[in-house]
């Protein structure tokens, strides 16, 4: 048996423990490298709290359809902006972006309330026809309408079409769109004579702009249709509703849905003259109007059939 020196096998002993210590000391180093690397890794991956990215990062999660997101960001975003100078352009900037993304949501009270004040921004710091504050007003006007303040809508629209037929023509397609805005205003305040000039305007624009048969002028057409009925000049409601429901027949086919729903209107304008033939066609296009729309699904499909057979067995009860 060999003689072991006790010392020695201290040494030894001694020698492998500083070995295991050094192991597990670079083992803990490891992890702390990894563990900063990852923490790097993550605050890299959050926005960094300034007005600019935050409003990139709203931006860029809009874009992506994350509108949830893009409200979170916008909305610190609108936490830092509010912190500016009155004049600084980047509140109504944010609060547009708020109220782009509130409508996106359906949020339509929130969006409103937010373009407002874009607005509000705006005409303190721009030129009364600015193109930014004047596309913001334009963007108001379709909240209003969506909100159902019918008569700021109007007021907003009219101060829009008037900025666009000064820098485009009266003649532009984009006049026809802001008239119809126009239109559907004063049909909700009932003002439907008020409501006709509008309406034949916007026509004489889609038909210059189009032409004669475009799907633009039979849906106005259609609008037309329903302001002249309203005042009960039937001639005139029946001249634009058939002419209307040929052109949708043209453009979507008897059995589209779009169709049968210029077959009802026009089925109304004949229902309420005093006339048997008239009564009879009625009838039967309230019939196929029926038929084409029952053959659609989704809720909305299913309101419009039950709002077509309330004025068919109101109009033309059997």
């Amino acid at each position: 048996m060999p003689f072991h020196d006790p010392s020695s096998v201290k040494n030894a002993m001694k020698e492998k423990l500083k070995r295991r210590r050094n192991f597990a000391n670079g083992i803990v180093s490891a992890l702390s490298v990894s563990l900063f690397l990852g923490m790097a890794a993550v605050n890299a991956a959050v926005p960094e709290q300034t007005w600019e990215a935050l409003h990139r990062h709203g931006k860029d999660n809009f874009e992506r359809g994350n509108y949830e997101t893009a409200l979170k960001d916008f909305k610190q975003a609108m936490d830092l902006a509010e912190k500016l100078p009155e004049n600084d352009p980047r509140r109504g900037k944010t609060l547009n972006n708020l109220a782009t993304v509130y409508d996106y949501l359906g949020k339509y009270s929130e969006a409103c309330t937010s373009a407002e004040l874009s607005v509000k921004y705006g005409e303190k710091i721009m030129p009364p026809e600015d193109p930014t504050l004047m596309r913001r007003l334009d963007f108001l006007s379709t909240l209003y309408l969506k909100t159902n303040k019918f008569e700021k809508s109007q007021e907003a629209s009219e101060r829009y079409l008037k900025f666009v037929e000064k820098t485009k023509s009266k003649d532009d397609k984009e006049c026809a769109r802001v008239l119809d805005n126009i239109v559907v205003s004063l049909h909700a305040l009932k003002k439907s004579e008020e409501a006709e000039p509008f309406a034949k305007r916007a026509l004489t624009i889609w038909e210059r702009t189009t032409n004669e048969e475009s799907k633009s002028v039979a849906k106005e057409l259609s609008v037309l249709a329903g302001l002249q009925l309203d005042q009960k000049k039937y001639a005139d409601a029946e001249a634009s509703g058939r002419r209307a429901l040929a052109l949708f027949e043209k453009h979507y086919g008897k059995k589209d849905p779009n169709t049968a729903v210029a077959q009802a209107s026009l089925a109304e304008i004949l229902a309420k003259q005093d006339n048997a033939a008239k009564k009879t066609e009625a009838d039967a296009l309230f019939k196929q109007s029926i038929a084409t729309l029952k053959r659609g699904k989704g809720e909305q499909s299913l309101k419009v059939t039950e709002s077509v057979t309330k004025v068919y067995k109101d109009l033309l009860p059997n």
